[in-house]
């Protein structure tokens, strides 16, 4: 089902969440919550966007400018994730008006991906937690950035 959902995703290339950020948390194994890591919880909210446009009640285009409300809700804006939604949305424009392929579409995603990925150890301001970047870096199975002190 998961696979489903990334395939969706992907092929989507979209999705966004105005809902208010709610805290999605994992039950560790001696019973203590923990709540999920930020990215995860935008997977989640993407994966629930992506059937919502497969089903026709949003475009790619809504749906990602309500994942980013709840990108915004959830972790708040900078630079890195502004820069990497502001991408994100311009495909989703694109699929939505046809004028680029789902194919096409991911190649651009994937290359403004490993952009941010060779730049990451160089910046002087990063973001303490890219979680939206993280998130599609997940979807794309690349390494997830890291701030190492």
């Amino acid at each position: 089902m998961r696979l489903l959902s990334l395939c969706l995703l992907l092929a989507l290339c979209a999705c966004a969440g105005n809902r208010p950020a709610q805290p999605a948390a994992d039950t560790a194994a001696h019973g203590a919550v923990r709540p999920l890591p930020k990215s995860v919880q935008l997977l989640k909210e993407a994966d629930r966007l992506a059937d919502q446009v497969k089903a026709g009640h949003l475009t790619r285009v809504e749906a990602a400018d309500e994942l980013n409300i709840y990108r915004l809700r959830l972790v708040g804006a900078n630079g890195v994730d502004d820069a990497t939604f502001a991408t994100y949305r311009t495909l989703a424009v694109a699929r939505d008006a046809g004028s680029i392929t789902s194919e096409a579409a991911q190649a651009r995603m994937l290359a403004r991906l490993r952009d941010v990925q060779r730049r990451w150890p160089g910046m002087a301001h990063r973001p303490a937690d890219p979680a939206f970047t993280n998130f599609l870096l997940k979807v794309y199975d690349l390494p997830a950035l890291e701030n190492h002190k």
